[in-house]
């Protein structure tokens, strides 16, 4: 029976959930995304590859990449003394980034919440069917409101919608649930407390320059809700066909931090724990190996 040509570091996936929660099982799966992007022992270091390569990017968009290739070009078997130019890159895209960058950021939207609760779809199935009650019987409520001074209507609106098109615009811009209105606004607020808008703008760049970005949401007992801004060249992730990336097995981060910010990331880590990663700490960063 032939073999694949390819190899896999990864362990069984077919294994029981109860394995997969063990910490031998989440050790096997580090150890081989380790390998599978700091292995220097291959052809190519799938890290290295990529931060060299959006360093290279990052230089062409400010416009400082290096000039070596245009005097290779240029030259005669290495001499350049017969040229006097001047070998300043012209800053050109440096203006059409800005220019896409803004135009990205000024396609501004708004945060809406709809409650999926029961009790919420209950009484926005009520507030609808009471309007469309309305709708329907719109001629003979305003023959009683005339003759009997009575309101009939059970949706209270003065101005009701023409047809179903109408109430389904209505629907969506109009009617809010107080819980919706607390989600949004909590919502508002989160964003202002972690300055989004300055992680979006890093977020806009990162995708027009190096066509990929990203932000990490995260959560701990001292900050609560965290969005963070993640270098792309930082990022490690499993083979993926999707550009959306909704099917990676894997994504994570490199990324030094010191130890008390370690011990807010992860509470359950003992005194004796952060010790041990004190004293077995790694300054070198382009070791990516050694942990």
């Amino acid at each position: 029976m032939a073999e694949s040509g390819i190899k896999s570091y990864f362990p069984s996936q077919t294994v029981s959930d109860a394995e997969k929660l063990s910490y031998d099982y989440g050790l096997k799966v580090g150890k081989a995304i380790e390998t599978e992007w700091f292995n220097d022992s291959v052809s190519i270091n799938r890290y290295k590859s990529n931060h060299n390569e959006f360093h290279k990017l990052r230089l062409y968009a400010r416009g400082e990449q290096s000039i070596q290739k245009y005097k290779d070009e240029l030259s005669i078997n290495g001499d350049l003394s017969y040229l006097n130019l001047d070998w300043t890159p012209v800053p050109i895209i440096p203006k059409f980034d800005d220019i896409v960058v803004n135009g990205l950021a000024q396609r501004t939207y708004d945060i809406r919440a709809f409650s999926q609760s029961p009790n919420g779809v209950e009484k926005r199935t009520e507030y609808m069917e009471g309007i469309m009650r309305d709708m329907a019987m719109k001629e003979f409520d305003e023959e009683v409101q005339k003759k009997f001074g009575l309101d009939m209507r059970q949706s209270g609106m003065k101005e009701l919608p023409e047809d179903e098109e109408e109430l389904g615009i209505h629907m969506q811009l109009n009617y809010k649930q107080a819980v919706e209105l607390a989600e949004e606004q909590a919502l508002g607020v989160l964003f202002e407390g972690n300055k989004y808008e300055l992680t979006k703008k890093r977020f806009y760049y990162d995708l027009t320059v190096l066509g990929i970005g990203a932000v990490k949401t995260s959560f701990n007992t001292s900050e609560g809700v965290v969005i963070d801004y993640v270098d792309p060249a930082n990022l490690v992730y499993s083979y993926t066909d999707s550009p959306y990336f909704d099917d990676i097995y894997y994504v994570g981060e490199v990324k030094s931090i010191p130890v008390n910010e370690l011990a807010k990331q992860f509470p359950h880590l003992s005194e004796s724990d952060l010790e041990d990663i004190m004293k077995n700490k790694n300054y070198n960063r382009n070791n990516y190996v050694t942990r």
